[in-house]
């Protein structure tokens, strides 16, 4: 395979894992106090460490998005949100496991009444996919196709979450 086919479709990856953790890493920060019960309701970090969890969380998922998003440390990027990703289907399966669904899985705005469930987790568990590609592969060169295969892959991201959050439109009764 042609190896700009391979550095555009990493970039494509930075984009989409980039813009997921940005989505998901800034409202944790802006209304942290939410994020502390979600935390605590996963009851797997003692109450004396939610807090530093909480925050912990939060930073590495936008620290993540901007190594991602800004094409400069697209490896440790990947890398981290390799790690993520693995917390984050660890702490879900568990709960599942343990019989406890009724809880909101936390992972970005307009997930609130999505629960756990074994289909969440291994959704959450294929985000591994996209996020290998920056640590095998190196963004294009070329600083236009660099930002044009991130900014393509923020786009696929943002049209993904737009049919999650998005209520379904009745067309029943619509002439053409």
């Amino acid at each position: 395979m042609d190896m700009l086919v391979l550095q555009g479709a990493c970039g494509l990856c930075c984009g989409l894992v980039g813009g997921m953790f940005l989505l998901a890493g800034l409202p944790k920060l802006a209304d942290h106090d939410s994020f502390l019960g979600v935390i605590a309701s996963y009851r797997l970090v003692p109450s004396s460490l939610v807090t530093v969890v909480a925050w912990g969380i939060a930073l590495a998922e936008t620290l993540a998005a901007v190594a991602l998003l800004s094409g400069m440390a697209t490896r440790p990027g990947g890398l981290l949100s390799l790690a993520l990703i693995a917390v984050f289907t660890l702490a879900m399966g568990i709960n599942v496991a343990r019989g406890r669904t009724a809880l909101s899985c936390g992972c970005m705005p307009g997930s609130d009444g999505e629960h756990l469930s074994w289909k969440l987790v291994a959704r959450t568990a294929l985000c591994a996919l996209p996020a290998l590609m920056p640590v095998w592969i190196a963004l294009p060169q070329a600083a236009v196709l660099r930002v044009e295969s991130i900014v393509g892959g923020v786009c696929l991201f943002m049209m993904w979450r737009a049919t999650r959050v998005l209520a379904p439109t009745n067309t029943e009764g619509l002439s053409s």
